[in-house]
């Protein structure tokens, strides 16, 4: 079919920033890209008037997790609950309301609550002592439970024991992989589960304009293997049930690692609907749980330099044996310790079996030294980083680090003038996976209620802040050659939004509306 836009302003985003009146797209692809009296002249099947609209690629999500948003719309909420009352109350409704076996509750933050501590369990005792509860903070780092999830947690013979490990049972409290203790109070999922979770979870991003996530999903279903959970993944693409396409980042242990290599094809299709792109690990752990690695201790606890989730051994192994299946790397590390360890494995890792062409990477850098940036440019890392964050950790950060080293932190201009490539994520369900949201917070600097800035000289263009989520997002998962601009013979992701971002100010971009999000040149969404 030959579908024609019109009568609007295309931003290709391409190298010289063309922009174009008209775009028409046939078998999936860019077929013409010019003015409106141009198109006129040649035969389409259906023709839509943008009416001055803008349109630009596709967005892309480069760090999120969609299997958690889809599994959270059915939990408790608590994101901006101011306090602990507040929390207990909301969770004990939905028990009355609904009886459920368990509960789950997510999105809950210390440091927006008037008591300023975590949740504990005798928190959570006063919502149920009869059903296993957690509520799992912003960050999913960190979790609380009553006593009845500690004692089915007591009850597991086959538990971890790098998971024991992160049990509190006297304050409740969960860290790191223990916080997927919840996973084992839910019902197994089986596939049809899945399938509507990516549904529902496809459903909303579209409706934000997102064309292409890259996603770690592979061990948040209940019950199911990692390797299982992609098949699900590619059973959909071979029905056509997928309206977005999915990039994982493959979390997986040693032992399951070879599982999903099997389920890797010889050739990569750059044009399909999923694709295992890459090896995720999880060096540390959060600011907010206080589990990030950091070199010096934090500043207000100065004996914790958080949570290593792997010895130096087992990450050097991990990303040696994904380095050599050539397949890359993206790296969970929040700390400036745990980038450190990133940089020394890879470091070695290349030195013994050298790749020119690797596009290993680190997910968030937001604790960095200009040591630190200078070995990431060196070494050709990119970064998976989330502009949004700021909204929150300019709060924190300070007390954290310290304010001269504070600084130095969440540097996305001075990334990106240095020719560290960075590719914008959301994290979400952590934040919502709002990209006007994200572009905003890139641009301004501010938080969402505009009264406070940090780092504004890191602040990037509204041009730099569309392609963190359109042509930088394509590239980290190697494929420019077919998405990210508006070209000729490139794959038709499109999005097209109410108002001009180049013409607003940044606090006026969540105001934009999607107007419609077409993914291979089929209409996904429309408003």
């Amino acid at each position: 079919m030959r579908r024609l836009w019109y009568n609007g302003k295309i931003a290709s985003i391409d190298p010289e920033n063309r922009i174009y009146q008209a775009l028409g797209t046939e078998d999936q692809k860019i077929v013409f890209l010019g003015s409106s009296e141009e198109s006129a002249a040649l035969p389409w099947d259906e023709r839509t008037d943008l009416k001055g609209a803008l349109m630009l690629p596709g967005f892309q999500d480069s760090h999120m997790h969609m299997i958690h948003y889809a599994v959270h719309q059915r939990n408790v909420a608590l994101f901006g609950v101011d306090s602990i009352p507040e929390a207990i109350r909301i969770c004990r409704e939905r028990i009355e309301q609904e009886h459920p076996s368990y509960l789950v509750a997510v999105g809950w933050n210390q440091e927006m609550m008037k008591e300023g501590r975590l949740l504990t369990k005798e928190d959570l005792d006063q919502i149920s002592t009869e059903i296993p509860v957690c509520a799992i903070r912003a960050c999913v780092h960190i979790a609380a439970c009553n006593s009845v999830m500690l004692d089915r947690i007591r009850e597991m013979k086959d538990a971890k024991p790098d998971m024991l490990a992160g049990v509190d049972y006297e304050k409740g409290h969960l860290r790191e992989s223990a916080v997927d203790f919840y996973l084992d109070v839910m019902p197994p999922a089986d596939d049809e589960e899945i399938r509507r979770l990516v549904r529902l979870a496809q459903r909303d991003m579209n409706a934000g304009g997102i064309v292409a996530i890259h996603s770690d999903d592979l061990q948040s279903v209940p019950g199911v293997a990692p390797d299982h959970v992609l098949k699900v993944f590619q059973d959909m693409e071979r029905d056509g049930e997928l309206t977005i396409r999915i990039h994982e980042q493959c979390l997986v242990s040693q032992a399951q690692f070879p599982a999903l290599l099997a389920l890797r094809p010889a050739e990569v299709d750059h044009t399909g609907m999923v694709r295992l792109a890459c090896r995720k690990l999880l060096e540390d752990g959060s600011l907010g749980a206080k589990s990030a690695e950091m070199i010096d201790g934090y500043v207000d606890e100065p004996d914790n330099f958080g949570i290593a989730n792997y010895t130096p051994q087992e990450l050097y192994e991990m990303v040696r044996d994904a380095h050599a299946q050539r397949l890359d790397v993206a790296c969970h590390a929040i700390g400036d310790l745990a980038l450190k360890k990133f940089c020394d494995t890879v470091e070695r890792v290349l030195r013994e079996d050298p790749w020119p062409d690797h596009r290993h990477g680190v997910v968030h850098a937001q604790v960095t030294s200009p040591e630190l940036l200078e070995r990431m440019r060196a070494l050709g890392l990119q970064a998976f980083i989330q502009p949004i964050f700021i909204d929150a950790d300019m709060e924190v950060i300070t007390q954290r680090v310290g304010e001269a080293h504070a600084r130095d932190c969440y540097q996305w201009k001075t990334m990106r003038d240095m020719g560290i490539h960075t590719s914008g994520g959301s994290d979400c369900p952590v934040e919502p996976f709002d990209i006007l949201d994200n572009m905003r917070a890139a641009v301004s600097r501010k938080n969402r209620a505009g009264d406070r800035t940090y780092l504004p000289e890191q602040a990037l263009t509204a041009e730099e802040a569309i392609r963190l989520f359109t042509c930088d997002a394509a590239w980290s998962g190697r494929d420019e050659e077919v998405r990210g601009t508006l070209e000729l013979g490139k794959l038709a992701d499109l999005v097209v939004l109410d108002r001009d971002l180049f013409q607003i100010p940044p606090e006026d971009f969540t105001k934009a509306v999607v107007l419609e999000t077409v993914v291979g040149g089929k209409t996904v969404y429309h408003a």
